[in-house]
């Protein structure tokens, strides 16, 4: 006999399918989005946004040749209107590098793609040509011998966009599920527009990736205040991961597996109310039970 399949088997199958397969796409750059610094270097200054921390060099040793005190350059594309990456010119002892260079990594050091992005060009590349040079990384070792290349041939100001669709200038598609990203270009340039897709990213002031926001993530921020906006803990203390989820889209292997799950139950409750028994029979089935052994009068 066909046996349904139990109901505490149907539902927690139903709920893990879609916990484990949620995902988050983070689209940059919007006002909303608040850049939290986190460490500032010789050469180069890091910031936090939305789960994702984003290292990008600035020409902090630049004196201008009115004499020998650095002052730096001025920053055309400030947050949020994107993230600014400037060339070089003097490189910082142990250094050779003179690239603009923008690297990007999730704050839980989580897997993500890169799906798409909008470069801007802050100097000309037209005569000697340009390149945007994208490597990925899966911890700390490069993924391919080469980076990949994406067109970036043109005139300060001009915009070159790249998503996954396939096109000989470059594409996206191979970009997925590496843990870091470094992003070249031998003159500045800017991040306008960036697509960042993974696993859902946790509460704002969920330090330690647990799932709330509690004393715990303020004892994680207090050792690394880099983890974060101390602000976004204070707004949302007590709060369960729940309210992130809300947001977090199933992919579509997922949400099958879940609407299988919804008819199993379905199906569960309809043979149950076919199939059971009459008070008559288990109360005939019951005495029978007890008085096993026994004579029948």
């Amino acid at each position: 006999m066909l046996r349904p399949a139990p109901l505490t088997l149907v539902i927690p199958f139903c709920c893990l399918c879609y916990a484990t397969t949620s995902a988050s796409t983070v689209v940059f750059f919007d006002s909303s989005q608040i850049a939290t610094n986190v460490a500032s270097g010789v050469t180069s200054d890091t910031i936090s946004s939305n789960g994702f921390l984003f290292t990008y060099t600035r020409d902090k040793l630049f004196t201008g040749g009115i004499g020998p005190d650095p002052i730096g350059r001025t920053v055309r594309v400030p947050w949020p209107e994107g993230i600014e990456a400037q060339g070089v010119t003097t490189p910082p002892p142990g250094s050779n590098s003179q690239k603009a260079q923008i690297f990007i990594e999730r704050v839980d050091g989580h897997v993500f793609d890169l799906t798409s992005f909008t470069a801007k060009l802050l100097a000309n590349t037209a005569g000697a040509g340009g390149s945007i040079e994208i490597m990925p990384l899966l911890s700390g070792e490069d993924a391919f011998n080469d980076p990949l290349y994406f067109n970036a041939t043109g005139y300060y100001g001009q915009s070159f966009s790249y998503d996954t669709s396939p096109n000989y200038l470059g594409s996206t598609a191979l970009l997925k599920n590496f843990d870091s990203y470094i992003v070249n270009l031998y003159v500045d340039f800017a991040f306008t527009a960036l697509v960042l897709a993974g696993n859902a990213v946790g509460l704002p002031g969920d330090f330690d990736l647990d799932g709330d926001v509690d004393g715990n993530d303020f004892l994680a921020w207090q050792r690394n205040p880099g983890v974060g906006n101390v602000a976004d803990w204070q707004s949302n203390y007590g709060s369960p991961l729940l309210v992130a989820r809300i947001a977090a889209v199933p992919e579509p292997s997922a949400m099958f597996l879940l609407l299988l799950g919804m008819l199993a139950l379905f199906v569960h409750e309809r043979l149950i109310g076919l199939h059971a028994p009459s008070n008559a029979i288990l109360t005939r089935f019951r005495w029978v039970e007890a008085h096993a052994g026994e004579h029948p009068r």
